[in-house]
């Protein structure tokens, strides 16, 4: 799987993007949340809007959906059932409301907006893990009732993977600023967090702080990561 450098924005009303392969005229970035989680950034490529359809990358979605997928030419197998799969700016994508269905989820969509949440369901199990639902886990294990979490929307910039650092920066700009960030990426099967929520020992305190008081907060990512969600509270 060959990574992809991509400054993505994730924007409620008005959305762009730029990545090493110029997407076609008719394909446009789009928001995906699972839950009070934001898909940040994927080790091939984001979610994208083709022809009113959401499409996903399979590799990164099949695991965030806590599905067992299989590939074979153009077709995705997943839960028994096939769905299609589309060459976009060189990244093979697939819808993604059949897979939601077929994992046992729900799915909602703002056309005007261009976010899709998703919620809910147990999936269909996989034996590499919960997808989101596990991410969603840690961080509700980490945090208290009543935050006041950012849903709004996201423009991320992601910095330069270079050889030999594990880690590769992620800049999350908000129209609002923040109070706490924290990342978490799958990568090499587990779950890592970067941020206000990590715990930390007296030995080795947590050396984030908190997010600035500006509307920009920039945390590490493991560079190999699948994928990585972002949890955001306000200030």
């Amino acid at each position: 799987m060959t990574a992809h450098h991509f400054f993505a924005v994730l924007a409620l009303a008005s959305l762009g993007a730029a990545q090493a392969t110029p997407l076609p005229l008719n394909q446009v970035p789009v928001v995906v949340r699972f839950e009070n989680l934001a898909w940040v950034n994927a080790l091939t490529a984001l979610p994208t809007l083709q022809n009113g359809r959401v499409l996903v990358p399979p590799a990164e979605a099949c695991d965030l959906l806590a599905l067992t997928c299989t590939t074979q030419g153009m077709t995705l197998t997943a839960a028994g059932q096939t769905f299609p799969l589309t060459r976009v700016g060189g990244a093979l994508m697939t819808p993604l409301a059949p897979l939601v269905q077929v994992a046992g989820q729900r799915i909602g969509w703002n056309p005007a907006a261009r976010v899709a949440t998703i919620y809910g369901g147990a999936g269909t199990g996989n034996p590499n893990g919960a997808g989101w639902r596990s991410a969603l886990n840690e961080i509700t294990a980490r945090t208290t009732p009543g935050t006041n979490i950012y849903a709004g929307p996201i423009s991320v910039s992601t910095g330069t993977r270079q050889s030999g650092v594990p880690t590769v920066p992620l800049t999350i700009r908000t129209l609002q600023p923040l109070n706490e960030l924290t990342l978490i990426s799958k990568a090499a099967n587990t779950l890592n967090l970067t941020g206000s929520l990590v715990t930390g020992t007296a030995d080795v305190p947590n050396s984030f702080q908190g997010c600035p008081p500006t509307q920009s907060c920039t945390l590490p990512a493991r560079r190999d990561a699948l994928w990585t969600l972002a949890y955001a509270t306000l200030r």
